[in-house]
């Protein structure tokens, strides 16, 4: 595997905050004002269209997914209550340009995949060549990998490699010093990087990943230890009090998991969580220390990456097998942190976004990820709904809100 330094990143909070759904739909009004200046800006002059400039409009020609004995049933979007229509229409808009830079998009409804398409023709980015990936269909997920490392810490801790989510982070760690020493940072919890409160110095949104200042790009293309470096950095809070967007206390996660159990994190992964869900080609791309970048770095197919929404609604059992503890399960999704105040989700979890929907003039909610690019996934429990997307819309304006946009109009779908 070949390592260069990050460039996949989450997008910052003004571009990945698009509204949905919230005080009865009011903003989802307003996303689709939005959105209206996105699609004139996008389709005037962006390389991300599907559909070259001056091309005849592409129709899109819906069928079942191909039954490849993966762990996944198929079925007709018809058949599972979703109107094929309104998806055909969807997914035009997407070949067609209007919702540009999309490479893939699945559905999956009571635990059956309805929907896989993906660009066979997609251009390749600098973070293929990272791991010297050629699979289209492939792509790096970006920071909806935070929550297949945090399934990872649950994993570890149903199998009693760690105690619980109350044990100190500086225990899992033998350096014999840290800088800026605060006795806070003996206070560290594992809930706190979970749910990204350590109280550090950091913030990794107020300039742009292009940035080499950006506190995360700075901390990677200064350090070989990134674990370390996060370490010593001041503290600014007590910790559990602030959230703080932190991609590195992510990848620490990583080298918690690898401290505890003693195997190496991609063994633990494909052991624990990919292979029993029959996920065979899943990759990283390493920190300078060969540690898998747990923050940004993995890559899987989005018909694999489906199957992760379909585990969470389904209490960690995937077709029969218990893969992770109900329990780590519902404790990932429970809001831990209110950020309903200044963000667009209503909460954050173990790594995990919670959301809101409208479903029939009701509010449902949604669990998601979020990656730079346009790496999404939702999954709605009370609909049995899986939807997720990889893109391509890095440093464009243009992606989260289109990705809430299609899943409004998924979610609408349903009958």
């Amino acid at each position: 595997m070949i390592y260069t330094r990050s460039q996949s990143k989450e997008n910052s909070l003004s571009a990945c905050g698009y509204s949905y759904m919230k005080n009865g739909g009011s903003r989802l009004r307003a996303l689709n004002a939005v959105l209206m200046m996105l699609f004139i800006a996008a389709c005037g002059g962006g390389g991300n269209s599907s559909a070259p400039a001056g091309s005849p409009p592409v129709s899109f020609t819906y069928s079942a997914p191909e039954y490849i004995n993966d762990g996944w049933n198929v079925a007709h979007l018809d058949d599972e209550g979703i109107d094929s229509q309104q998806i055909i229409d969807m997914m035009n808009l997407i070949l067609n340009g209007t919702y540009p830079g999309i490479d893939s998009v699945a559905i999956a409804k009571n635990n059956k995949l309805v929907l896989y398409w993906f660009d066979e023709n997609r251009p390749l980015h600098s973070s293929d060549w990272q791991i010297n990936n050629t699979d289209r269909e492939r792509h790096i997920l970006a920071s909806t990998t935070k929550s297949f490392t945090s399934a990872l810490i649950g994993i570890a801790i149903d199998q009693g490699y760690i105690g619980s989510t109350q044990v100190k982070l500086l225990n899992f760690f033998s350096y014999p010093e840290y800088a800026n020493w605060d006795p806070r940072k003996a206070d560290i919890s594992l809930e706190d990087v979970l749910t990204m409160r350590l109280g550090f110095v950091w913030d990794e949104w107020e300039l742009p990943y292009s940035n080499p200042n950006n506190d995360l790009v700075y901390l990677e293309n200064n350090n070989n230890d990134w674990i370390k470096a996060l370490l010593d950095l001041p503290v600014a809070h007590d910790p559990g009090t602030e959230y703080t967007y932190n991609t590195a206390a992510s990848i620490a996660l990583g080298q918690v998991l690898e401290n505890t159990t003693g195997i190496p994190m991609a063994d633990f992964a494909n052991n624990n969580l990919f292979l029993p869900m029959q996920i065979i080609n899943a990759d990283w791309w390493l920190t300078p220390t060969g540690l898998p970048n747990g923050g940004s770095g993995l890559f899987l197919t989005n018909r694999d990456l489906a199957k992760f929404g379909q585990l969470y609604i389904d209490g960690g059992i995937w077709q029969g097998q218990q893969v992770i503890s109900a329990e780590w399960i519902a404790d990932s999704v429970t809001q831990h942190v209110d950020i309903s105040s200044w963000s667009n989700s209503e909460g954050y979890g173990f790594q995990w976004w919670i959301d809101r929907f409208s479903y029939n003039g009701q509010p449902v909610e949604a669990w998601t990820t979020k990656g730079y690019g346009g790496q999404y996934l939702f999954a709605i429990p009370s609909l049995d709904l899986v939807v997720s997307f990889t893109g391509r819309n890095r440093d464009n304006g243009v992606g989260p809100g289109i990705l809430y946009t299609m899943t409004q109009t998924v979610v609408s779908a349903v009958n």
